[in-house]
């Protein structure tokens, strides 16, 4: 029986040795590491990310109340700076541990919670402790994977990630039916609270980084322009995406009379898309500088707001449900790479702590901005300014472009 347990194990090595045949030998422990935590990551995220909304307005949340829980991730990223300052010699792994098992630990009280008051407190809590690991999650990153297949293996990892979400958020809706929703998210919590121990098998330095203050800041964005033309590209095209959210499902309800099984159809064209997306985004990105490859991701992401513009049936929105999919796998990718580029050694969570703040800035504001004008000029308009946003995004990352070489050395 040992010897048979054993066979099964060679077999089981051979069949990852397969799948990360691509990937150099040395780093393949990081990968299987990585890959494990965001496939728990998954299932965790598919289980309650896409009904932290719905299920507030089931306990009786007020608009204001739904409207802090859609913009709940963002409003977490608004104290990045400070974050990064203040924890700035805790090593890595050490962070991104302590902060996800201690946010995803309070969803564990969720059997607990029957009102909308402390459940939208809890969410929005939430999310301000676990959104401090994506400060170092992005250093971990960068010191385990070689420049040159880096983005490749960020999209491996993301898309399998995006393939268990979709999954589990279909059985989890299924299952929220018969169940009440607040043991599925603490039973998702469990999963959640696993996913990041899985990341102690990276192989690391685990260090620190330099601390930054407000100053520091100030001085970086005065004196690395391409950095901030950077950051202008992504805000101006993420403010035009957010602007466009509370749009959609106007537009979705009321003008084009979508059914039940028709969004959750467009839900799935779009998670369907990503993972396939991933694949190539992946490979261009690590063949071309951040900047260039996102700009092809901007055009694109600016064809949604048009196609939805433009839609009579809610079968002609399942075309946008495939630009949207490519654009989210874009961003999810090309941020990263973006601060990879620019950022010196030693000061990757300031740099990501930069990109994190303006994203819970146009995150908070975009939205609110959106719903306060559709009751005076309706989804169509909203949509042609999303539009325009995010060409303008584009167009400023095309400034980006330039002095490459004077970066290079920071990868």
């Amino acid at each position: 029986m040992k010897d048979a347990g054993g066979r099964g194990r060679d077999r089981a090595l051979t069949v990852w040795d397969r799948v990360l045949r691509w990937v150099p030998p040395a780093i393949r422990p990081s990968v299987k590491a990585d890959l494990t935590a965001a496939i728990l990551f998954g299932v965790f995220a598919g289980l309650t990310v896409p009904f932290v909304p719905v299920m507030g307005r089931r306990l009786g949340a007020s608009p204001l109340e739904v409207s802090l829980l859609v913009a709940a991730p963002s409003i977490g990223l608004l104290g990045s700076l400070w974050w990064a300052n203040a924890i700035h010699r805790t090593p890595s792994l050490h962070m991104i541990i302590r902060t996800q098992v201690a946010g995803r630990g309070l969803l564990l009280l969720l059997p607990l919670v029957h009102a909308p008051e402390p459940y939208v407190g809890l969410i929005l809590l939430q999310y301000a402790v676990t959104s401090i690991g994506s400060l170092a999650y992005a250093q971990v990153i960068r010191e385990a994977y070689p420049q040159e297949v880096r983005a490749r293996i960020v999209a491996f990892v993301r898309a399998w990630m995006a393939l268990v979400w979709a999954v589990t958020a279909f059985v989890g809706g299924r299952v929220m039916e018969q169940v009440p929703f607040q043991w599925v998210f603490a039973a998702a919590a469990l999963f959640g609270l696993i996913s990041p121990f899985m990341l102690k098998r990276m192989r690391v330095s685990d260090t620190g980084q330099a601390p930054s203050t407000l100053t520091d800041t100030w001085h970086l964005l005065r004196t690395d322009r391409s950095f901030l033309r950077f950051l202008a590209g992504f805000f101006v095209f993420g403010f035009g995406v957010w602007l466009m959210a509370p749009a959609i499902p106007i537009l979705l309800v009321d003008v084009l009379h979508a059914t039940n099984f028709q969004v959750g159809l467009l839900g799935a064209t779009t998670s369907a898309t990503a993972i396939v997306a991933y694949y190539y985004w992946g490979r261009l990105m690590d063949r071309r500088p951040a900047t260039h490859a996102v700009v092809p991701v901007f055009v694109v992401g600016t064809m949604t707001p048009l196609i939805y513009m433009m839609a009579t049936t809610p079968w002609m929105a399942l075309a946008a449900g495939v630009t949207d999919g490519l654009t989210s796998a874009g961003i999810d990718l090309g941020w990263l790479q973006g601060v990879f580029q620019y950022a010196p050694i030693g000061q990757v969570r300031h740099y990501v702590a930069i990109y994190n703040t303006l994203v819970g800035v146009r995150g908070v504001i975009a939205p609110i901005l959106s719903g306060l004008l559709l009751p005076v000029v309706g989804s169509k308009v909203i949509l042609v300014v999303s539009a325009l946003c995010t060409l303008t995004g584009a167009a400023l990352m095309r400034r980006a472009q330039g002095a490459h070489t004077r970066v290079a050395y920071r990868r």
